[in-house]
């Protein structure tokens, strides 16, 4: 069976499908207001710039692979040094999936179709893996139960495996956690273009416009032109049909709020900021480039935005 068949079966569990939403609704009632959306930000990681959730993994993911190797170490010495070790592993990798599963629910919570879908699947096995652990860590202290604790350890380590298999196709496959504007510096404008008439912009209407084949959001706002890439960076989301909260701009699909002056995350979930380019106006005309990394003189009629 190809992997691409494998995914397929999944994504077409159509009690997976029915789950998604009631979890999801869940999930966000658990983040209500302001304080709920702060909470949220820090577990999707915009304070780190990076998703936090895929740095939490490594923690059960080494340490229980740590514990597999000190378990078969000490079936063929039978050290209790190396079994003091294995058990401390496996409840190190309890504390680990803790936040895992967290960080990991909440990024799955602003997910759509097909990769939430996966991405359920991907949890429950979590959840299956991490309760064998959980009864191994138990049935270890107990000697007459050692050896059925370790099994069960063994069974949660091929089912960790497997979910991590699967969180390798989110990132990777549906691109799940990846910036949908790391696009190459050779595609974008490295001198100034036209994109439209200055007086096609209306005060605060986000405007979409096509410069050298790059989708670019427009903003003009108290008499300033901004301009960002018109794709959202957390799953790829219209931010030209979006909404304007204060100086930021909203992505329609999950709420997303990026700076318009420098493109910074303003709120999550995305963790990236959005790709900004300088801007001028040149005859009636709104020009852009890629954002100079050069300090703008007081003669050139550039904004940066």
């Amino acid at each position: 069976m190809s992997n691409e068949i494998i995914f397929d079966t999944i994504a077409k569990q159509e009690w997976l499908e029915a789950a998604t939403d009631p979890i999801s609704k869940a999930v966000h009632n658990l983040f209500p207001g302001d304080a709920g959306r702060a909470v949220k930000n820090a577990l999707h990681g915009t304070w780190l710039g990076h998703p936090l959730h895929p740095v939490l993994t490594d923690i059960p993911v080494g340490a229980w692979t740590l514990a597999m190797v000190l378990d078969a170490l000490d079936g063929l010495g039978a050290s209790k040094d190396l079994r003091a070790g294995a058990d401390f592993a496996i409840g190190f990798g309890l504390l680990g999936a803790v936040g895992s599963a967290v960080t990991g629910v909440t990024d799955w919570s602003e997910t759509d179709g097909r990769g939430k879908t996966i991405g359920l699947m991907h949890g429950l096995l979590n959840v299956a893996a991490t309760s064998l652990y959980t009864a191994s860590h138990f049935m270890r202290k107990k000697k007459t139960k050692r050896s059925a604790g370790i099994a069960l350890s063994m069974l949660g380590f091929a089912i960790a495996n497997a979910s991590a298999y699967l969180g390798g196709h989110l990132v990777f496959g549906e691109q799940i956690g990846v910036d949908h504007t790391a696009t190459p510096d050779a595609t974008q404008p490295e001198e100034f273009r036209a994109a439209i008439g200055e007086d096609k912009l209306s005060e605060n209407t986000p405007t979409r416009v096509e410069v050298q084949d790059t989708a670019v959001v427009l903003v003009k706002r108290h008499g300033r032109i901004f301009a960002l890439s018109a794709t959202c960076p957390h799953l790829g989301g219209p931010l030209d049909e979006g909404k304007l909260v204060g100086d930021a701009i909203q992505c329609p699909w999950h709420a997303s709020e990026l700076a318009l002056e420098d493109g910074h995350v303003v709120n999550g979930p995305t963790t990236f900021p959005a790709r900004c380019y300088d801007v001028r106006i040149r005859n009636g005309m709104v020009e852009i480039r890629s954002a100079s990394k050069q300090a703008i003189t007081a003669s050139s009629p550039v904004a940066a935005a």
